[in-house]
């Protein structure tokens, strides 16, 4: 929709801001909520630091015009091995800032990439002749050994798990991605619903209206399952 001055429009940075105190808080549910589901679950659930890193970083890597500055710079680099913005966050935390020494990074834990490795898949691993436009879900080919290192804990099994596909798209990724992601939707849903309203493209009730019906359907769905099963 464009962007203007003013406290109402968001940036990278605030949304980031955003999505990390949306991420503490569905850490602090966990949390709160961890003896009732899992008498272990301290030892899984991620460190508060953790999570609020994560979601700062989560978009480092993606270039100004969103999706269309992303797929201009994946076109432009197609002979060299084009250009993902997930992949470029990677990059960025593990090799281009400079912390201690110039080409490692800000030398972030093992947890902290794999909570920011949205598509686990290597972009060698596709044919990029059939993604000319927008490229696939995944990381540079250059950040595999990264990658090869995060998961370097795993078994066999679950690292054949983690960089499982189903349908073209990723079939699993960490909890920390997870409670990340959820975080990322839940703030850029809000962030699309108070555009629309503000620009006068709906109006408050008609929103509450069309959510209403949404979760009317998708309980209505729900249900149909369980009873069927």
């Amino acid at each position: 929709m464009g962007t203007g001055e003013g406290d109402f429009h968001r940036t990278r940075l605030t949304h980031s801001i955003e999505v990390s105190q949306i991420g503490y808080g569905l850490l602090e549910v966990l949390h709160f909520k961890k003896a009732r589901f899992h008498k272990d679950a301290q030892d899984w659930l991620p460190a508060r630091d953790l999570i609020e890193a994560a979601c700062l970083a989560h978009d480092l890597g993606h270039p100004p015009f969103g999706h269309k500055g992303e797929q201009a710079l994946h076109k432009a680099m197609l002979r060299h091995g084009g250009f993902v913005g997930n992949g470029q966050t990677l990059r960025i935390l593990t090799k281009l800032e400079k912390y201690k020494e110039r080409g490692k990074g800000l030398y972030p834990t093992r947890r902290l990439v794999l909570a920011v490795l949205k598509y686990p898949r290597s972009m060698e691993t596709f044919n990029l002749d059939s993604y000319v436009k927008k490229p696939p879900k995944s990381f540079h080919q250059d950040e595999e050994g990264v990658v090869t290192w995060a998961i370097d804990g795993f078994s066999a099994a679950d690292q054949e798990r983690l960089i499982a596909s189903a349908d073209g798209k990723r079939a699993h990724h960490s909890l920390d991605c997870s409670i990340l992601e959820l975080a990322d939707d839940i703030a850029y849903g809000v962030h699309d619903i108070e555009d629309i309203v503000a620009r006068g493209l709906a109006t408050a009730s008609d929103v509450e209206k069309e959510i209403v019906e949404a979760f009317k359907k998708m309980i209505a769905s729900v249900w149909m399952d369980l009873t069927r099963n």
